[in-house]
């Protein structure tokens, strides 16, 4: 069977953030280099996730193989002046004063990495996006890192989200090349 992608935004996404998404994101989680440390606990993976749903813009793409979710890349837009909470180096300040698109979370079971689905998430997730930046948080040991540099993506600081996450790298995409 093919990988089918569904886009979800406002009460469908929110509806969508359910259990067997969290156990996706569980089964990622437990992967190195995040070893399934605190911040990437179900409930509190669920609890800041159904948050962020409410927010304007939100909007969640879930990769499906026969009806079963394989991956999902959720994001929500960051306004002109808005930048990464926790503890954060201060961003490129021609990034910081545009409007620009979070990419909160972009995870993909291993058995189907290297397949051009998570590129094909993240593609889906920013398709018709009218900001100029997008921006995500990435652990710099993490092979995902890697994979958002041979796309295009720039590390410009970095973050630690909640005092007991690790910290992460600032990555940001210049979407205005690309268009």
């Amino acid at each position: 069977m093919g990988v089918d992608f569904h886009r979800l935004t406002g009460e469908a996404a929110a509806a969508a953030l359910d259990d067997e998404l969290a156990e996706v994101y569980m089964a990622i989680r437990a992967e190195p280099p995040y070893n399934s440390g605190p911040l990437y606990q179900r409930d509190r993976f669920l609890d800041r996730t159904r948050k962020q749903a409410g927010s304007p813009g939100f909007t969640l793409v879930v990769a499906e193989d026969g009806g079963a979710p394989v991956g999902f890349a959720f994001g929500l837009p960051f306004p002109a002046g808005r930048w990464w909470g926790g503890e954060t180096t201060p961003g490129p300040a021609e990034v910081v004063a545009a409007d620009k698109y979070a990419v909160i979370e972009l995870n993909l079971v291993k058995e189907y990495r290297g397949q051009g689905i998570g590129g094909r998430l993240l593609g889906e997730l920013l398709e018709g996006r009218p900001e100029p930046y997008a921006t995500l948080l990435s652990r710099p040991e993490a092979a995902a890192h890697a994979i958002y540099e041979h796309w295009g993506w720039k590390v410009v600081g970095t973050c630690r989200p909640a005092p007991d996450a690790e910290v992460a790298d600032v990555m940001v995409l210049d979407r205005r090349r690309i268009r």
